[in-house]
């Protein structure tokens, strides 16, 4: 074939090609005069770190270190843990001898109530009607369970209470973590609130918060000072209609410690 008739019928596209060509040419060598020491000066660095990698960078000392280290750190949690979590009293605990959880709940609620109205009539003490409980209405064992110790803790806080001289409960407010029905699932730290709003002489405040954080020894309290009980959140303020006492709202928790498993490292969503 004849090269003219070859250039001919090809030429738009052998100059598309040659251009191009061109244009890389110029484009390799401008790069080249600018980055070429840059590039070199990272691929010495890149070689250097590889050769690093090739020696331990931990000592069998060093391996020693980070697991003493790790085993007080667990020793450490275990303890806080321990001391936080919320030890409930016999009467609260879910127990298949029992009977049904339902009922249990239902039992330990009434029981709380009476024995709350009879302390607050001997004490002139004003409580609300039926302690502003919304009785749980489910057969999830796990609520069930949480709500139960939340009684348990609103019990141990209303009996300091009226033992210290509060003089009125206006109201109680029990909520579940909100992580309890969340699609993430529980943390670590599972935190049940109870509120209560009550009305006193400051006196009689600060005695029934203090006796919150105090553990008892023994004696007619020891019952529900069994440990301190963590408090979240306190607001108190001047009373509107007497001057000489102050409204305390006081949100009180359940602490929850739950076992987080560790995700696989060799899964996929490692």
């Amino acid at each position: 074939m004849d090269l003219n008739e070859v250039w001919q019928e090809n030429k738009r596209f052998i100059t598309t090609m040659g251009a191009g060509l061109l244009v890389f040419l110029i484009g390799w060598m401008v790069i080249e005069g600018l980055y070429s020491d840059d590039i070199q000066r990272i691929q010495i660095a890149n070689s250097r770190e590889r050769s690093k990698l090739k020696d331990a960078m931990f000592t069998a000392d060093d391996r020693e270190l980070a697991r003493d280290e790790n085993e007080v750190l667990q020793e450490g949690y275990a303890t806080v843990s321990e001391a936080a979590a919320f030890r409930p009293r016999p009467e609260f605990v879910l127990d298949p001898s029992k009977g049904e959880p339902q009922n249990v709940y239902f039992t330990a609620v009434e029981n709380v109530r009476e024995r709350l109205t009879d302390l607050a009539s001997r004490k002139r003490a004003f409580l609300p009607d039926g302690l502003d409980l919304e009785m749980v209405k489910t057969r999830n064992i796990d609520a069930i369970e949480r709500n139960l110790h939340a009684i348990d803790l609103l019990e141990r806080t209303l009996v300091l209470a009226l033992e210290s001289g509060v003089g009125q409960v206006r109201g109680v407010e029990v909520r579940l973590d909100p992580a309890f029905r969340s699609r993430r699932g529980l943390g670590a730290i599972e935190k049940t609130q109870v509120t209560i709003d009550a009305i006193s002489t400051p006196q009689a405040a600060a005695r029934w918060l203090m006796a919150t954080q105090t553990p008892a020894d023994g004696g007619a309290e020891s019952s529900v000072r069994l440990q301190p009980l963590p408090i979240e959140s306190r607001d108190a303020r001047r009373a509107s209609n007497r001057e000489e006492l102050v409204r305390t709202s006081v949100t009180f928790l359940v602490v929850r410690v739950n076992e987080v498993e560790e995700p696989d490292p060799d899964s996929d969503d490692a």
